[in-house]
């Protein structure tokens, strides 16, 4: 078994530490986590599955960092996760999401030749993929429908 396969056995393995860590970590600290609907010219959506947790397929984004802008993570966690990086001006807001924290969402669209056919960093990210916002998989974060929601609301 190779190592990268053995580190996602542990991801999935772990899954229910993780969730409860990130919880507790959450309630304690309330890290805002932006996240990012990319878009392709054909109307997909780029959704990522994650290593740890619950493996569901979710938005590109992560944590803010202290003295870090929302948007600013949002251009950091999409260059870490999918190997692309684009200006701020790129990036448009959308609405700040209360779920199990504080999550700014942005929207942007790109080219889907930008983006690679593997994750650019598969020790955190096991799959990518573009889907039809009408033919998402079973398994999404909840927070995916939440985002599209907001964003169909402010057009």
């Amino acid at each position: 078994m190779s190592l990268l396969k053995l580190h996602h056995l542990l991801g999935r393995l772990s899954s229910p530490f993780q969730h409860a860590g990130f919880f507790v970590y959450n309630h304690f600290f309330s890290t805002q986590r932006s996240r990012v609907l990319v878009w392709n010219e054909n109307n997909e959506l780029l959704l990522v599955r994650n290593w740890g947790g619950k493996q569901h397929w979710g938005l590109p984004g992560g944590g803010v960092e202290k003295n870090e802008s929302p948007v600013a993570a949002a251009k950091r966690e999409l260059y870490e996760e999918v190997g692309v990086s684009l200006p701020l001006d790129d990036f448009h807001y959308v609405t700040t999401l209360h779920y199990k924290y504080e999550a700014p969402i942005y929207t942007l669209t790109i080219q889907s030749d930008m983006v690679p056919d593997k994750a650019h960093n598969p020790w955190e990210i096991t799959a990518l993929e573009w889907f039809s916002p009408s033919d998402l998989p079973a398994n999404l974060s909840p927070l995916v429908p939440l985002a599209l929601e907001e964003l169909s609301n402010s057009a």
